[in-house]
Formats: structure tokens, C-alpha cells, sequence
């Protein structure tokens, strides 16, 4: 990080912490402190994040982004296994608030990517029961990793993240596999860890058809870190060892 910018998000901080000691209202508190542990994070300061966090969430125990927080810092420092219970326990919070959407976004995100990663692919199908596009996408990926092979694919979605899945694995299924480098290099870095699964598997499958790899450095050298994938860094590392 430049110093620039460090200076900047300093400052940035220093202006949010002095907002939080004028604010008595709960729900605006947890709001600024939720920025506070952005920008630390963003300066690397992990253990200030954590104890912040940890006090947010002794205070307020039903509060599920305070365990989602939790879990993203656990992430950040390699703790996947206390990442992947403290993301369970964000869900659990938020489906007894009533609020199933942002519980199948956890179940469907990071809880889906670290039991996979794993290579616990029931666990896998067992999270993606819902309805919707992404859902259905994810159920078919599970599917052929497990080597079923009569598993089909939505023919089409206007779900952003789910079309850019579902085109993946029709390439996996030999269709499509042209259009793989256009979508990554179009991809900025929102979903950066599916963005990355995305990129890993089209050249696995770029490569497996004897097909040129050279395209892939510009989108594989524009991936902003940190992912929060437990493969990532072997992956990257390979990536350039290999050229």
C-alpha cells in the first residue's frame, strides 16, 4: 500500500472514530464500527479488527454480520475451519431474524466454496436446496464433481454471477468454452473468489483442450487479493511457477 494511500484511510479512520464516540444510538453504532473494521482490515491491522468485532458481537450475540465479520477476519488469517463455523452461525442468526435471503447468500457464497475446497461435495449439494438460478447453477457444479452424470443445467438466467457459473460448467460439459476468456477478462473484481474459481477451471479446461494459455495472464495478474479461498494461494503460486 502506498503511503498515500495508508494516509488517506488514517484519516478516514480517524473521521469515523470520531463520529462513533458523538453516536449513543445502537443500530448507527454498529453501522460505524463495521466501517472502522473495513478500514482496518484495509490497513492490515487484523487484531484491532478482531477485538473490535469480538466486543460487537459480546454485546449484541443475535447480530449475524457481527459473525459474518468474525468470520471474514478468521478467513484473512488462514483460520478456515473457525471461518466456516462462524459463517454457519451468521446464517443461523439470520434465518431466526427471518431474513432467508441473506442466509442463502452465506450458504450459497463462502460456506459453499470452503466445503468444497474441502472436497465435501454432499455438504455442497446439501447448501444449495433453495430456488433461484444460482441455486440450480451450484446444485449441477456439485452434481459433476461428484460424477453424476445425468445432472442438467438451467438453459438460461439473467442472474449476473449465475450466468458466468452456469457458462463455466457448460464449457466443463464441452459448450461454450470459446466465450471463457472474454468473461473473465470483463470481470472486474466483484466475487473475487468466484471470479478465481472461475479463472482456475477455465484454463484447467483451456489447457486440458491443448488450447493457447497466454490470454490468461491479464486476467489472472488483475486479481486483487485477498481471496478468501483456501486454494488460492497454492493455485496462484502454481500459476507462476509453471510460466
Amino acid at each position: 500500500m502506498s503511503v498515500a494511500s495508508e494516509g488517506f484511510l488514517g484519516r478516514r479512520l480517524l473521521s469515523i472514530r470520531n463520529r462513533i464516540s458523538l453516536v449513543t444510538d445502537p443500530v448507527g453504532l454498529r453501522k460505524l464500527r463495521r466501517k472502522e473494521i473495513r478500514i482496518l482490515l484495509q490497513l492490515g491491522n487484523l487484531t484491532a479488527a478482531g477485538d473490535i468485532c469480538g466486543k460487537l458481537v459480546s454485546d449484541n450475540p443475535s447480530w449475524a454480520p457481527g459473525y459474518s465479520i468474525m468470520a471474514d477476519l478468521a478467513c484473512h488469517s488462514g483460520k478456515w475451519e473457525e471461518g466456516e463455523r462462524l459463517f454457519e452461525r451468521a446464517a443461523g442468526e439470520h434465518e431466526a431474524a427471518g431474513n432467508s435471503e441473506a442466509a442463502q447468500r452465506l450458504r450459497t457464497g463462502p460456506l459453499y466454496r470452503l466445503a468444497e475446497a474441502r472436497g465435501d461435495h454432499e455438504k455442497c449439494l446439501s447448501l444449495c436446496t433453495g430456488t433461484g438460478d444460482l441455486n440450480s447453477v451450484l446444485k449441477a457444479r456439485s452434481e459433476r464433481q461428484r460424477e453424476i452424470t445425468d445432472s442438467t443445467l438451467p438453459e438460461e438466467t439473467h442472474d449476473q454471477l449465475a450466468g458466468r457459473l452456469l457458462s463455466l460448467e457448460s464449457a466443463w460439459r464441452g459448450t461454450k468454452q470459446s466465450e471463457l476468456l472474454q468473461t473473465a477478462v470483463e470481470w472486474s473484481n466483484t466475487e473475487p473468489e468466484w471470479r478465481w474459481r472461475f479463472i482456475v477451471e477455465s484454463m484447467a479446461i483451456w489447457e486440458r483442450n491443448g488450447l493457447d494459455l497466454d490470454g490468461w495472464k491479464k486476467p489472472v495478474r488483475s486479481t486483487a487479493c485477498p481471496v478468501l479461498d483456501p486454494r488460492f494461494h497454492t493455485e496462484w503460486r502454481n500459476y507462476f511457477n509453471d510460466r
